[in-house]
């Protein structure tokens, strides 16, 4: 980019922020409400899924179930992985509630949920990631075990990644916005 690209786009940068609005910001507090309850729902969903994920798996390995294919230290990561995974949807959970829609001002909400935006993406990042690492060493194990489990994980993980992004992205994306809907 030359010097005369970033004089325009700072320019035109300087012509947006100067435009000063109409009237005042006021929140649809109905779609504002229901956004935010779905969120709360969502939340609440995958802490209490993670929390019985984490006692199953354990009972489940006790029993013999699975022993050929989860190492001791697989087995170990995913259940210390499902617990801070309930700690943090409990947290995400708590941190929406506490957003006062009707009682804050519109600016206050807004900031509260770019905050809660900003936690719930750095959180199923970090979450992503791990998760990625534990299926890289899980089906490599798998692999040597059977390649008939490989591949029905393989397809199952793909399933999932598709039903992620086509259903539920599109749908938090849109409770998120709705969570901030203006009048």
């Amino acid at each position: 980019m030359n010097l005369d690209e970033l004089k325009k786009s700072m320019s035109t940068l300087d012509d947006v922020l100067a435009q000063k609005s109409s009237g005042p910001i006021k929140l649809n507090t109905t779609t504002c409400d229901t956004a935010q309850k779905k969120i709360m729902r969502t939340y609440r969903q995958g802490a209490l899924s993670t929390l019985i994920l984490a006692a199953v798996f354990p009972c489940a390995w006790q029993s013999g179930f699975g022993n050929d294919a989860f190492t001791p230290g697989i087995k170990i990561f995913l259940i210390i992985f499902l617990l801070v995974a309930t700690m943090w949807y409990g947290y995400l959970y708590f941190k929406t509630k506490k957003i006062n829609i009707a009682a804050n001002t519109p600016i206050q909400t807004m900031k509260q949920v770019a905050s809660l935006r900003f936690c719930a993406l750095t959180g199923e990042i970090v979450l992503g990631m791990a998760i990625a690492v534990m299926f890289t060493l899980f089906l490599s194990n798998l692999w040597v075990v059977g390649q008939y489990r490989f591949w029905i994980v393989l397809s199952a993980i793909a399933v999932f990644i598709i039903l992620l992004t086509t259903v539920y992205l599109p749908r938090t994306i849109r409770d998120f916005k709705n969570l901030t809907a203006s009048e």
